[in-house]
C-alpha cells in the first residue's frame, strides 16, 4: 500500500460557530477518501478548551488533527462587521503568512456554515495551474467588479471556499494588497473580505466547478447564470451538490426558512458532541 496524502485544511471559527465547525470538520472525514489523512487549522478567535475538546472529540473516529492558529487582530481591528460576518471571517486573508514555517504549496479554506457531501481530496487534487486561488462563481454578485471600481470581464467569487497556492500568494503579496484595498476603498465595501479578496483577486483565479461551494442562492436557482457554461454547472450543482455552503443569514440552527439540506445538516450536528448546543427548537426529530 502507498503512503497517505496529507491534506491541509483551514476554517475559521469564534466560541460561537464551534459547534457548526463540527458538522465542517466530521462531514469533511466522513466522506474522505482513504488514501488522505488531514491537517485540519483552526484559525482561533477566542474557542474555549471546553469547545476545543469537544471539537477533538467530533474527529475522534478519524485519522486527522487539528491545530489552531492565531491572528493578530489588530490588523483587523477596524473592518466592517455585521450581524453574520464577524471579524473572524477577514482573517483567511493572513492564512498564507499563519502557515509559512509549515512549507504547504497548496491549502484548501473551508468556512464553517457548510454540509460536506463529496470526498474534498478531489477538490484538492485539481490543478488551478498558474493561478492564485480556485474558488467558485458567486450567483448573486457574478458581474459587480464595477461596484469595486474595477474594469474586468472576470466575474466575482464567494470566499468561503478557497483552494489557495500559497507560493504564487506569497509572490504576488495578496495579503498586503488585500489589506491595502480594505484600507484605502472603505466606501466601496459592501460584502467584507470578499469585496477586498475579488479586488485583489481579479483575473487571478480559477474557477472551480459551483458544486464545490453551492450558496443559497445557487440551491434555490435565484440568478440567471451569466453564460452557457454556468447554465449546465448550475444545473449540475443543484441536482449533485459537493458542499452545501449556507451564506446569509438564515442558517439552520437559527432559522425556520426552508433549506432543501436542513434536515441533513441537523441531523449531522446532532450526531456531535455540541448537538446539545443547537439553538433551533425541535432540530430533529
Amino acid at each position: 500500500m502507498g503512503e497517505r496524502k496529507l491534506i491541509p485544511i483551514v476554517s475559521a471559527a469564534d466560541n460561537n460557530y464551534a459547534p457548526y465547525l463540527s458538522v465542517t470538520l466530521k462531514t469533511i472525514l466522513d466522506n474522505l477518501s482513504s488514501d488522505y489523512d488531514v491537517a485540519f487549522y483552526i484559525i482561533d478567535d477566542h474557542i474555549t478548551s471546553e469547545s476545543k475538546e469537544k471539537l477533538e472529540e467530533s474527529i475522534s473516529n478519524h485519522t486527522a488533527t487539528i491545530d489552531y492558529l492565531e491572528v493578530d487582530s489588530e490588523l483587523y481591528a477596524n473592518v466592517m462587521e455585521s450581524d453574520h460576518i464577524t471579524q473572524t471571517a477577514y482573517y483567511r486573508i493572513s492564512l498564507p503568512d499563519l502557515l509559512e514555517d509549515k512549507h504547504y504549496e497548496k491549502v484548501l479554506y473551508i468556512d464553517s456554515d457548510v454540509l460536506v457531501l463529496d470526498d474534498v481530496s478531489k477538490l484538492y487534487e485539481t490543478d488551478i495551474g498558474d493561478k492564485v486561488v480556485g474558488a467558485v462563481i458567486d450567483p448573486g454578485q457574478a458581474l459587480v467588479h464595477p461596484r469595486l471600481g474595477i474594469e474586468t470581464e472576470d466575474y466575482y467569487f464567494n470566499s468561503g471556499l478557497l483552494l489557495m497556492d500559497l507560493p504564487n500568494w506569497r509572490k504576488a503579496k495578496i495579503t498586503e494588497k488585500t489589506l491595502t484595498f480594505l484600507e484605502e476603498q472603505t466606501d466601496k465595501i459592501i460584502y467584507h473580505d470578499q469585496d477586498a479578496l475579488n479586488g485583489t483577486l481579479y483575473e487571478k483565479w480559477y474557477a472551480l466547478h459551483p458544486k464545490w461551494n453551492a450558496q443559497t442562492s445557487l440551491v434555490f436557482e435565484r440568478h440567471q447564470p451569466p453564460n452557457d457554461y454556468y447554465a449546465k454547472a448550475y444545473k449540475e450543482a443543484v441536482n449533485q451538490p459537493s458542499i452545501i455552503h449556507f451564506t446569509g443569514h438564515d442558517k439552520p440552527w437559527n432559522s425556520d426558512e426552508y433549506h432543501p439540506y436542513t434536515k441533513k445538516y441537523l441531523e449531522e450536528l446532532k450526531k456531535t458532541p455540541f448537538y446539545d448546543e443547537a439553538t433551533k427548537k425541535d432540530a430533529v426529530n
